[in-house]
């Protein structure tokens, strides 16, 4: 029976994530406009993962286009943009848009190894 259980959780294709927050409750969270400066639950939230994300170095953002304006901006159109995404965990929807903006390149991944 355990044999069992633990081959169907490795057969699982997607990760089991806690969260009481939909993505979908995001984007409501995110509706406005992308350019107003006021401290929100959704400025936190994309933030937090900015500073997780980039602390684990799974995005690489340059100083000159980091700024928390330009970043939760860009979250906010990828939000929007890809609505087929709204399934998924907003922390998953979060990080692509991140990801997207502050992509690591091999420079990046050289700097690392230094």
């Amino acid at each position: 029976m355990l044999l069992l259980m633990i081959a169907a959780l490795a057969a699982s294709k997607a990760p089991v994530v806690v969260s009481s927050l939909t993505t979908e409750q995001l984007v409501s969270d995110c509706r406005g406009k992308d350019t107003d400066p006021a401290a929100t639950f959704c400025t936190g939230y994309i933030i937090g993962a900015f500073d997780t994300l980039s602390q684990a170095r799974q995005i690489c953002p340059k100083p000159a286009s980091a700024s928390t304006l330009e970043t939760v901006a860009s979250v906010r159109r990828y939000l929007r943009m890809h609505d087929e995404q709204w399934t998924d965990a907003p922390s998953f929807v979060v990080r692509n848009a991140l990801r997207a903006k502050f992509p690591c390149g091999s420079t990046a991944v050289k700097r690392k190894r230094k």
